[in-house]
């Protein structure tokens, strides 16, 4: 029986806290797929492509053909001249073709960002022992999961080699029609046929990645899972902890507020002070003994009741004296006391008056 029970409180059977994934994200352990990032690879390719294309490739053409063309300008430039021009023609090819590759390392990082695939940790570049120990190396890389890594990839090789059988057998009907194009059109030719492969194997990863990212989240998501006694000494600790405490705090205060505000839209009356404070009472007779203060606020909270209260047209009531004895004595979900009766009878007396001129006023 003893045995069974600890069984029981060492199943991971609770979704990780929030503490626990703050803690896992700060130590870079965070969900990551591979797939994600061969997916943005890809497309960093294929926005190369036409960045080559239409925007780079022309000038990259005529910088390069100018440099080979006119090879014995920058000769006498570099050896004669200081070679100002050399370095000139020079520095933009490598721009130019610097470019595309600046492209392809912001669409990856983005994506890794966007999938929140990144967290730096000087943990994870921490050098482990266990990391380096070759036994526990060769378990990994040839027990259970070297396996099925090895299968997924072998998958994906034999996949990746039936698109690119496919393209060749496409590509050499296409090639024999490709000997009557004019010299100009070459460039399209070539231009259709990497376009044509790298969209393949773009749809190809996206699928892989639409397969793979949910997984791994999930995946990630039952290795952070926590046991019985992981949740009850991590409240345990959190108890103690002051800032937790502090964020509990402002995040009760905040809900309660919310619900205060709420409570304003469907109150009897607002008495005020009339611009310090404000208090909003809820009178049913019933079901009630005495008004109950649904709500209560001074400076900036005062004004927002005001604010709600005249949104929803709830009855605002002055009278000072009696606003600030009831925000000082009543709490919120409280009945008034019996020295505010009088005070709040002439409140609802009021409201009773407003509707039925209302009321007249209709008929």
């Amino acid at each position: 029986m003893a045995d069974s029970g600890e069984e029981d409180s060492g199943e991971k059977e609770f979704e990780a806290s929030e503490q626990k994934q703050r803690q896992a994200r700060e130590e870079g352990n965070i969900a990551q797929s591979k797939e994600m990032t061969g997916l943005a690879v890809v497309i960093g390719i294929l926005v190369i492509t036409f960045v080559f294309k239409f925007v780079a490739g022309g000038a990259l053409a005529k910088d390069l053909f100018g440099f080979f063309h006119h090879a014995d300008a920058y000769s006498t430039d570099v050896f004669k001249q200081g070679g100002d021009m050399t370095l000139g023609t020079l520095v933009a090819i490598v721009l130019t073709i610097m470019s595309p590759l600046l492209i392809l390392v912001a669409i990856v990082l983005g994506v890794i960002v966007a999938t929140q695939a990144f967290a730096f940790s000087a943990k994870k570049i921490k050098p482990e022992m266990k990391k380096l120990n070759p036994v526990e190396n060769i378990k990994k890389k040839y027990g259970p999961q070297g396996l099925i890594d090895f299968l997924r990839d072998a998958a994906k090789m034999i996949v990746a080699g039936v698109i690119a059988g496919i393209f060749l057998l496409n590509f050499a009907q296409d090639y024999y029609g490709a000997s009557a194009l004019q010299t100009d059109q070459i460039g399209n030719f070539a231009f259709e046929q990497v376009l044509k492969l790298i969209i393949a194997f773009a749809v190809f990863q996206f699928i892989l990645a639409a397969i793979d990212f949910p997984i791994q989240k999930r995946l990630h998501a039952n290795r952070l899972k926590m046991t019985r006694e992981e949740m009850k000494k991590e409240l345990k600790q959190s108890e103690g902890d002051p800032l937790l405490k502090q964020q509990r705090r402002e995040k009760g205060a905040k809900i309660s507020r919310g619900q205060m505000m709420k409570n304003v839209e469907t109150s009897t009356v607002i008495m005020v002070n009339p611009e310090h404070y404000a208090v909003a009472l809820k009178w049913d007779p019933e079901t009630q003994k005495a008004p109950v203060v649904v709500a209560k606020g001074v400076d900036h909270l005062a004004a927002k009741i005001r604010e709600i209260a005249i949104a929803h047209q709830v009855p605002i009531y002055r009278d000072p004296p009696s606003t600030r004895a009831i925000y000082a004595t009543v709490e919120i979900d409280e009945e008034i006391h019996p020295e505010h009766f009088a005070a709040v009878a002439a409140a609802i007396q009021y409201v009773d008056r407003i509707r039925g001129a209302m009321s007249g006023r209709d008929g």
